[in-house]
């Protein structure tokens, strides 16, 4: 059944996030912009150049997201053509929250809007401003398909456009988007044949069986677990130690798998979190950052924790939650080299998943305590009849 509560407030919603992410966009190019740099310096004149030496070079993540600026560049100037998205990111936030928004605490809600590098990130020309803008495009499909019966329509080309482009520029998290995308697109099948027959111990045996098969095999037929992942591990070590500025980490021992499974216990909270206590207290201008990335892993521990308790007390759910957590898992285990080596790629890379791991979590919470709402008024209006 579908949640609506379009009108003044709805409006009055868009109208406070366009403006936080105008303010996101200004604060990243009028300060933020002074301590660091933004983005990648994407402009017109850049792409020009860039494309010329490239020639015949088959499309990449660079080459599209030079076009994408290069072309708004050429109509909106300077640093209008990252506000033009950050103000479609608070237009498809709105879409995608403006029938629960009533149903979600608006602590949480705006907690997870306003964090300081999300605004900069989404606000600011780079690869993470479009994935953000293409992650909950595919977010808002799948909530409404998945959650209050929404029919495919025209819409339906701009989610699947949605999901070319985060394959394009983050592969890895492409990964946990088909499994939300998969998931909406079959629920009404995977209502009336899976959701309510299987427990959550059958789904624990069989994501538990599925991966000691993936890794017997892999162990069996090549060599993922030598000589793969070792250049996998010197790959991003190597382009991360590589990055100019006084915050890489040399002393993180990164020599064989041992390594990658030993130092995944602390570096993928810290990931999240950003730059250590001891950094922030010898660099003062990251102490705010650290608290920032307290409250981030904060928020992330609890939007997860709720999902697990609702995916076993319902079993209707598990078929989006509990897949969705283990292929999260999974890739934030893969990807967590990406922000072990340099706290503040870590600031920029981990907006890339907000919309995945924050915005989900959060959209899947408001349908259910919408859906139950209802459902209880009309239980309680039966039984007066």
């Amino acid at each position: 059944m579908k949640i609506s509560i379009f009108g003044t407030s709805s409006l009055g919603l868009l109208a406070r996030l366009v403006v936080v992410h105008v303010f996101g966009t200004l604060f990243a190019y009028l300060v933020y912009k002074r301590f660091t740099q933004l983005g990648d310096v994407y402009d017109p004149a850049s792409y020009a150049a860039y494309a010329a030496g490239k020639g015949g070079e088959s499309l990449s993540s660079t080459l599209f997201t030079f076009f994408v600026y290069s072309k708004l560049g050429s109509v909106f100037p300077g640093f209008l053509a990252p506000m033009v998205l950050g103000i479609l990111i608070a237009l498809v936030t709105w879409l995608a929250f403006r029938d629960v928004y009533n149903h979600i605490s608006r602590k949480l809600f705006w907690t997870c809007n306003l964090f300081p590098h999300f605004l900069v990130w989404s606000g600011s020309s780079s690869k993470e401003q479009l994935v953000i803008l293409s992650g909950l495009v595919v977010l808002n499909f799948a909530a409404k398909r998945s959650f209050a019966a929404k029919n495919l329509d025209i819409s339906f080309i701009f989610v699947l456009i949605a999901m070319l482009v985060v394959l394009l520029i983050r592969p890895n998290y492409f990964v946990i988007y088909f499994v939300i995308f998969t998931t909406a697109l079959f629920s009404p099948l995977l209502h009336k044949i899976v959701s309510r027959r299987l427990s959550v111990g059958i789904w624990v045996l069989m994501f538990t069986l599925l991966t000691i098969g993936v890794t017997v095999y892999l162990a069996i037929t090549s060599t993922f677990f030598s000589e793969d992942v070792v250049n996998f591990m010197l790959k991003y070590q190597g382009y991360f130690l590589n990055l100019e500025g006084g915050s890489n980490r040399y002393w993180i021992q990164w020599n064989d798998i041992y390594d990658l499974l030993y130092n995944s216990f602390w570096a993928i909270p810290q990931g999240f979190i950003g730059p250590t206590l001891m950094e922030s207290l010898s660099k003062p201008i990251q102490f705010p950052v650290f608290l920032e990335g307290l409250l981030f892993i904060t928020v992330l521990g609890y939007l997860f924790f709720k999902l697990l308790q609702l995916a076993v007390k319902n079993r209707v759910l598990r078929v989006y939650i509990l897949p969705y957590i283990f292929v999260c898992f999974i890739i934030i285990f893969m990807s967590y080299p990406i922000l072990m080596f340099n706290p503040g790629s870590a600031l920029r890379y981990k907006q890339s998943m907000h919309p995945i791991l924050i915005f989900y979590p959060l959209l899947v919470l408001g349908y259910y305590r919408a859906n139950h709402l209802i459902k209880s008024k009309l239980k309680k209006t039966s039984d007066e009849y």
